[in-house]
């Protein structure tokens, strides 16, 4: 593995090669471009590459540096229900996580190691996040799923980095925990959304007027989940 600063692109990388690799890997990890390449591969080769994928390379780069996150121990802000809540954290005897008209604070057991601290509170962030959205989308399901005339057969909660919700052959439906940070309005939608794959197991123009009958406003939900989506944990 090695860093190589480039002379001739606007951006270095970091190069890492492998006798199990057959091509070569271009991937952005934390703001930086990795390569994994076959050994044996030529600096030549890798050089003719990142010239033709130039664009790409320095697209992703920017879109990095603008979804990193700061750390749970830096944070002084969270998204709850579309609303930026003050965040806070403190060492205590046991963990839990409070949530009041002040904001919301993570009880970080003292027994926790230091190194430790930013992912414990991550995961408790998470795991609040996660049995909210068991209550709110079985509710929001059943009320749906009642007007639209259609019968889910489960739903489930998932933890999913590029989707926000899914519906299976089965008729199990399922949505991201990450939505319980978006409005309500928003999270309804994905819903609504789900929902009409019941009806329609594709996104032709049928399954869209289906969704616009039950949420004529479902254009702007998907606008607030673009916008917002790097936000959302």
């Amino acid at each position: 593995m090695a860093i190589v600063m480039s002379e001739t692109l606007p951006f270095n990388y970091e190069l890492i090669f492998s006798a199990r690799r057959r091509s070569v890997q271009l991937a952005i990890v934390q703001g930086q471009l990795k390569i994994r390449a076959p050994t044996g591969t030529s600096a030549e080769f890798l050089q003719q590459l990142l010239i033709q994928k130039q664009d790409w390379v320095l697209k992703h780069l920017q879109t990095s540096k603008v979804t990193i996150k700061p750390s749970w121990v830096n944070r002084t802000q969270i998204l709850i229900s579309g609303e930026l809540l003050a965040f806070s954290w403190i060492l205590a005897t046991k963990g839990q996580v409070i949530v009041n008209e002040q904001g919301v604070q993570v009880q970080v057991p003292m027994r926790v190691d230091i190194a430790r601290r930013d992912r414990y509170i991550e995961q408790q962030i998470q795991h609040y996040l996660t049995n909210l959205a068991e209550v709110f989308f079985q509710k929001q399901v059943q009320q749906q799923a009642a007007l639209m005339a259609v019968t889910p057969t489960a739903v489930r909660i998932g933890s999913w980095r590029r989707r926000w919700g899914c519906c299976d052959s089965r008729g199990v439906v399922g949505f991201n925990w990450r939505l319980l940070q978006a409005p309500d309005w928003v999270a309804r939608y994905v819903v609504i959304h789900e929902l009409s794959h019941l009806r329609y197991m594709n996104h032709s123009a049928a399954f869209w007027q289906f969704v616009k009958t039950y949420y004529p406003e479902y254009l702007a939900a998907q606008r607030w989940l673009k916008t917002h989506q790097s936000q959302l944990f």
